[in-house]
């Protein structure tokens, strides 16, 4: 059976499931025996980071690592004494390239212990982990790529120079956004690829959930947005929508510290927090539409080069999408609603509650995008269409 060693920036238990967790999923399904090593915790985190995240990471810190009930899959968060962050100090090229010497215990200690020392395929989608990459022994390395990293404003010019040697020392680069190649190309690497995003269909379209206890109490129709509130989420998008259709509940579910300060205290706003991926598919099938309200015009670096997989995820669970427009958005081939004002943004949240939508069409698309098909194209570009 072929091994392959994930160094990632999400943690696996994440109410986040990004693309990483999928592929990794995948590849055990095909056979493989997976290690899924995230980014790195320190004692510094405890001042900065959300408690119940952070009780999360932890826990797998200090377990030493989970094997799931297949032996399939091991995760892990290493712990070091100081993490690169940016931060005074933390933003340091010394602290980039040297935070895994300082693990306890030994990350690669730890991860020859676990049998991933020496792998067939090594793959890594965040150049934290450049600093203990060359200590695996591979056949290939993959560097994949899902953001424009220059569009946020905590990557540090250390970050940036340490994206740039990964991927120069990956075998092949493969990206999430067509938007990302001209990106990607200035990295300068040996092989490059377009890889988008998909959707776990099974999870989001098979049978009919049961009603979240939270929908029991907020009124119908709803508006749903699910996943991370990052810089890309348009607060006050959805402040002049959620005022001007004051008969729609707008429920929003992800991170909510920015949430709190930048949204309108209005009272068909409903935050409710962060849900396990498990019960997404509740949240999303008792809706009426599925909202992608991003800032554009404020962060057009990053929101432009986004493939989301939120699209197929609403269109998977039969969900009309109504979405800000951007590049990439309009480089695919789909059903959503693209909309340039928040009066357009009403307007078609308005027409897609109001008209019948085609729900088997936007299943029929999503299905299209499953993630096997995604882990079908990954070993065909490096040349492993079987493990080995």
């Amino acid at each position: 059976m072929g091994k392959v060693l994930m160094a990632c920036a999400n943690y696996w238990t994440s109410p986040f499931q990004v693309g990483s967790h999928h592929l990794a999923r995948g590849l055990a399904r095909a056979g493989w025996t997976v290690g899924f090593v995230s980014d790195p915790i320190s004692p510094f985190h405890w001042v900065s980071s959300p408690r119940q995240e952070l009780s999360k990471r932890y826990d797998l810190y200090r377990t030493g690592g989970v094997w799931n009930r297949e032996r399939s899959i091991w995760t892990y968060v290493p712990g070091a004494f100081m993490t690169p962050h940016n931060k005074p100090l933390l933003r340091s090229r010394m602290v980039g390239q040297s935070w895994s010497r300082w693990t306890s215990p030994s990350l690669s200690h730890l991860i020859s212990r676990q049998g991933f020392g020496d792998v067939d395929l090594l793959y890594c989608d965040s150049p934290k982990h450049l600093s203990w990459l060359g200590a695996i022994r591979r056949k290939k390395l993959i560097y994949r790529v899902a953001d424009n990293a220059k569009g946020f404003s905590r990557t540090t010019p250390a970050a940036c120079a340490q994206e740039e040697e990964l991927a120069r020392m990956a075998d092949l680069v493969v990206y999430s956004a067509g938007t990302l190649e001209e990106y990607v190309r200035s990295l300068h690497p040996r092989q490059m690829a377009h890889l988008p995003n998909g959707v776990d269909f099974e999870h989001f379209s098979g049978g009919m959930p049961l009603v979240p206890n939270e929908y029991k109490t907020i009124a119908r129709p709803i508006a749903v947005y699910a996943g991370h509130l990052d810089s890309w989420f348009d607060y006050e998008l959805l402040n002049v929508v959620a005022e001007a259709l004051p008969h729609v509940s707008f429920v929003i579910i992800g991170g909510t510290r920015g949430a709190y300060r930048d949204l309108r205290p209005l009272l068909n706003i409903h935050l409710l927090g962060t849900r396990p991926f498990s019960e997404l598919p509740r949240f999303l099938r008792h809706a009426d539409v599925g909202i992608i309200p991003f800032d554009v015009t404020g962060h057009p670096q990053l929101v432009h080069n986004i493939h989301p997989l939120k699209l197929y995820e609403y269109m998977a669970s039969g969900l009309p999408v109504v979405a800000s427009r951007w590049k990439e958005l309009e480089h695919i081939e789909n059903p959503a609603i693209l909309c340039d004002t928040a009066e357009e943004f009403t307007r078609a949240i308005s027409d897609a509650i109001r008209q019948t939508p085609d729900r088997a069409a936007l299943v029929r698309f999503a299905s299209q995008h499953d993630w096997s098909h995604r882990i079908d194209r990954l070993l065909e570009l490096t040349g492993a269409c079987s493990p080995v």
